[in-house]
């Protein structure tokens, strides 16, 4: 007997669920900076530069970056602190394999700043890592037998998903945002952040196309906070995945790796430069569905052949996408002597504490926090806070739902829009999913086979009268009583294909070689 290998290639899809880690520092304000006397806000973004994965470990280096942006000693003028904390963590898990691929990514939870005197400060940042890591196995199955005669051959179609490439690229964005200073003392804040704008499969790449957004906040000289306009810096990639081609299914990431900015004064003209330095990652999985054909089962009527099955867990992908969505809220100036003149700045961040099925959907819930800067019509300081937390819960359909069924979900924030009305902020912030479902299902493979001689069939009848049972099929049957379907159904006048019925009478002749 010949057995004819083939490899098969097995990706399986884990959640790495989510890692959380507080880092902190303190910070001794700069000499050319005024006193602090108290914290405003604090943001800040995170520049991961390095993942290294080791058997049982990830390693993650980079930095947070933030701006605390503060009252000064006389209560009327506002300055800023920039720092950075170095991101050095180890995540250790059993299910790690040294160079398996990952699709990660981060978010701030919280950001936490508080003064120690006037001349210090410290800043803490609570850091959540989330996503996917890929498990890549190769496993030898027998695809054919040959050189035995009369060998019963019995094949199935097996669907999966098969990761083509996971793959990524750095570019540099560089721009020079001119601005006028006429009123202008300083900047104290650009409000970075980096979104996925589209992406498209092509020969052997993938083409990922992005966006820099920054918000700009400058302090003027006559002791006011104001918004600069916003200004988005596109930038396009072009990351190189050896055997892709269009129409495959993307996922794709893009992140901050590093962040500079210098604000530069032409007296003369009244202008200013703002000028732009930013790494950019983009981070890109495709894959396809594939439908293969294998063998389940052989057998011979004249020879007993044993074969050795391996059970091998294989994702199919029932729903994947991106999707957009809408969170409203009104948010409400929490004292009633304090009237909001100009909104500075709205931020947001959103983080997602639940996903779970329920019916034909896949549900996630989580918290979109709100920060608002504004100036009032008058108060005691040049500028006010408000913060508001908004809960969100997001569905989307998904059909064949089973215990075996996973989703994996990827939620980043879009854009974020308001509109004063007198005393409230209507807010809108538009949300970006993504969501890969994914069941996981056994399916058996033969991987090793042998022939272990002539079947004896001296003892057999030479007629057997056969009543089918509940789930009997003919290839169990012919296997059985070491006969073929097309023989079994030519005595019975059936089809080979037909379905038997419970209690149906089989008449099996017992097959006899000539010699």
């Amino acid at each position: 007997m010949n057995l004819i290998k083939d490899i098969l290639q097995v990706d399986n899809r884990i959640d790495f669920g989510r890692f959380q880690t507080f880092i902190e520092t303190e910070a001794v304000v700069s000499d050319k900076k005024d006193d602090v006397y108290e914290i405003i806000k604090t943001e800040g973004y995170i520049a991961l530069k390095k993942q290294e994965v080791l058997d049982g470990k990830i390693i993650f280096r980079g930095n947070f970056n933030y701006n605390v942006i503060y009252l000064t000693e006389d209560k009327n003028t506002v300055s800023n602190v920039e720092g950075r904390i170095e991101i050095n963590e180890v995540v250790e898990k059993d299910n790690i394999v040294a160079d398996m691929e990952n699709m990660l990514f981060y978010d701030v939870e919280h950001i936490d700043c508080t003064v120690i005197n006037e001349r210090k400060i410290r800043v803490g940042a609570l850091l959540n890592i989330r996503g996917s890591l890929f498990e890549k196995n190769t496993i030898d199955i027998i695809k054919d037998v040959s050189q035995i005669e009369d060998v019963q051959k019995h094949r199935k179609e097996v669907q999966y998903e098969d990761i083509v490439g996971i793959e990524k690229s750095e570019s540099v964005i560089r721009d020079t945002i001119n601005i006028s200073t006429e009123d202008i003392a300083n900047i104290v804040s650009i409000g970075p952040r980096i979104k996925l704008k589209e992406t498209r499969v092509s020969d052997n790449k993938v083409i990922v196309g992005g966006v820099l957004d920054l918000n700009p906040v400058a302090y003027t000289y006559e002791g006011e906070l104001v918004e600069l306009d916003r200004v988005g810096l596109d930038f396009t990639q072009f990351i190189e995945v050896p055997g892709v081609s269009e129409g495959m299914k993307e996922e794709a990431i893009v992140d901050i790796v590093d962040l500079n900015y210098v604000f530069k004064r032409n007296e003369e003209a009244n202008t200013g430069a703002l000028e732009i330095d930013c790494t950019a990652r983009a981070k890109v999985k495709v894959s396809e569905d594939v439908t293969r054909e294998v063998l389940q089962d052989a057998y011979s009527p004249d020879r007993i052949l044993k074969f050795e099955s391996r059970n091998v867990e294989l994702n199919k992908v029932i729903n994947s996408g991106s999707e957009f969505f809408n969170i409203r809220d009104t948010i409400k100036s929490n004292s009633d002597d304090i009237q909001i003149k100009d909104v500075v700045s709205v931020d947001s961040n959103i983080i997602v504490e639940n996903s779970f099925f329920e019916g034909n959907k896949n549900i996630i819930e989580g918290v979109v926090r709100v920060d608002v800067l504004y100036t009032p019509v008058e108060g005691l300081r040049p500028v006010y806070r408000l913060t508001e937390e908004i809960p969100f819960t997001h569905d989307i359909e998904v059909e064949n739902i089973k215990d075996t069924t996973n989703a994996f979900n990827n939620v980043t924030i879009d854009r974020v829009e308001f509109d004063l009305n007198r005393d409230q902020i209507d807010v809108t912030v538009k949300v970006r999913r993504y969501c890969e479902v994914l069941d996981k299902k056994k399916d058996s493979f033969i991987i090793k086979g042998e022939d272990q001689g002539p079947v004896d069939l001296s003892q057999r009848p030479s007629i057997t009268l056969y009543i089918a049972k509940d789930g009997d099929k003919l290839w169990n049957i012919a296997k059985k009583y070491n006969t073929t379907i097309d023989d079994i159904a030519e005595v019975n006048e059936i089809k080979p294909d037909d379905q038997l019925l419970t209690g149906q009478c089989l008449i099996i002749e017992k097959k006899v070689n000539a010699e």
